[in-house]
């Protein structure tokens, strides 16, 4: 775990110092898309190979679905309320 938020400290000094060329923040957008696609087809992968989630998905249910999908759809909502209160005035 500490190497996740290690990770994002480098990260944030390197863009806070400017040490990445205009050229390739220009790209971030569409990297970080497609890098979030792929986690979550080899997570899809990951879950759709184990027989046992697969069996069980009948004891699962709606209710995992729900949870699912209020927690994509919550995260969604906060993120774009953060967004335009952080960002407020800022053009893209």
């Amino acid at each position: 775990m500490w190497f996740i938020y290690i990770s994002l400290c480098i990260g944030i000094g390197i863009g806070a110092l400017n040490l990445v060329p205009k050229k390739i923040i220009k790209y971030n957008d569409h990297l970080s898309t497609i890098s979030v696609f792929s986690l979550l087809f080899v997570m899809g992968i990951s879950i759709g190979s184990n027989k046992k989630v697969i069996n069980d998905l009948y004891r699962i249910g709606l209710s995992g679905l729900l949870y699912a999908f209020l927690s994509v759809l919550f995260s969604m909502l906060v993120v774009y309320i953060l967004t335009g209160i952080l960002f407020r005035g800022e053009k893209k």
